[in-house]
């Protein structure tokens, strides 16, 4: 038995330290719904927990790789389903009490498709990025949710023919700006990012170490069209830069041995990021990483032992509050599996997470919201069998 050679998902960041592109044959999808559970008259709130929901599949193979969530009772999820050199796009969306399929823009004439990050800032207005493949090269896709459906917007042609660009993350703060981030191909690659107005996208240069390796970004988060991060690598260094509302600066570009995926902020003085870090032995560990207002500092975070431990995803819903999402890799054995771990405000713990079955699970996608005194987290990825890959939804309540 043996990986899907199916859905050619580019989750290629978690390796990047080894200098190993361990291409991620499947995406994710995670959904999360927080409920009060009771055992009785008067008892007392259960602990909060991961548990599987429920969720359809255009076809197979298939999976989700992004999610957002605007409260406990509306997410959007996004993904990408069909083989190989085939692949088609596809939406989620959770309700409070279930999931469904929502219809994704058409993709006539491409060879294929994928939606890696969504950001939704109501029920009837989300945007999510990603990439297509045509003519020899890859191209950015921006779409638009409009409260039925993903619409395709119009985008600009960079760097011109041939060139390769590729969207991972995207952050809202209304219908009026968002800042998407991702990388195109050069020599090396580089990152860029794209910003939305409210009525056109525009590229924001992003300024480039002095450096012969690749580099690009994977995560953004912004509190306001004045205030963003994004997150990524340099060669073996992780980058980081902010924007301050018309230009962005580099952060960090010199720190070696830990690679940052994605990050949340939710005020100028508050931002974690999350991702991957390498000191040496056989194993890649996590990484988490708090902004103060003026410095990152990483924080003690656990692993899964004698396991590879990446963090792909992680949404807060304030300093006291975050939940990071992604897997853990058993080399000997050849097993992924899911993993999730949460911040109270002062250390970062393993929260279990449900694994439907073996051997290859990955949660990669995470949005979480107050849900009056409780919290709610969706997490999305994809559960494998061994024969058939599907849509993985879990919720934290």
């Amino acid at each position: 038995m043996g990986k899907p050679s199916t859905l050619a998902f580019r989750h290629v960041r978690a390796a990047r330290l080894l200098g190993v592109r361990r291409v991620r044959t499947a995406s994710i999808a995670v959904a999360v719904l927080a409920a009060l559970l009771l055992s009785g008259p008067g008892a007392m709130a259960a602990d909060p927990s991961w548990s599987v929901v429920s969720s359809p599949n255009p076809a197979t193979p298939a999976a989700l790789s992004g999610v957002s969530c605007t409260s406990s009772s509306f997410c959007l999820g996004v993904g990408v389903y069909g083989k190989a050199g085939a692949e088609r796009t596809f939406g989620e969306r959770w309700n409070g009490g279930s999931t469904s399929l929502v219809t994704a823009a058409p993709a006539a004439g491409y060879t294929e498709t994928e939606l890696n990050g969504i950001s939704c800032v109501s029920t009837s207005f989300c945007v999510a990025v990603g990439r297509y493949y045509k003519a020899g090269a890859d191209h950015m896709i921006l779409d638009k949710w409009n409260g039925t459906a993903l619409a395709s917007m119009s985008v600009p042609h960079l760097f011109g023919p041939g060139a390769t660009l590729d969207l991972y993350s995207i952050s809202c703060k209304g219908t009026t700006f968002c800042m998407a981030v991702g990388f195109y191909t050069a020599e090396p690659t580089y990152p860029f990012s794209m910003e939305w107005n409210g009525s056109a996208w525009s590229e924001q240069t992003v300024p480039a170490p002095s450096s012969t390796e690749d580099m690009q970004l994977s995560g953004v988060s912004c509190t306001s069209a004045s205030f963003c991060m994004a997150v990524g690598y340099t060669g073996n260094n992780q980058l980081i830069v902010r924007w301050n509302g018309s230009s962005w600066s580099i952060v960090d570009d010199t720190t070696s041995g830990i690679s940052p995926v994605a990050v949340r902020c939710r005020s100028t003085t508050f931002c974690m990021a999350v991702g991957t870090s390498y000191s040496g032995g056989p194993n890649e560990n996590s990484l988490a990483e708090e902004w103060s207002g003026s410095t990152w500092s990483v924080l003690t975070s656990p692993n899964v032992s004698g396991q590879s431990t990446w963090l792909e995803s992680v949404s807060c819903t304030g300093s006291s509050f975050c939940m990071a999402s992604g897997y853990s890799y058993e080399e000997s054995i050849d097993i992924d599996s899911t993993l999730s771990e949460r911040w109270n405000g002062t250390t970062w713990s393993i929260v279990p997470t449900v694994n439907p079955t073996s051997p290859y699970d990955l949660l990669p996608g995470v949005s979480c919201a107050a849900s009056g005194s409780a919290e709610f987290c969706l997490a999305v990825g994809q559960d494998y069998n061994g024969s058939v890959q599907s849509t993985l939804v879990e919720k934290y309540s």
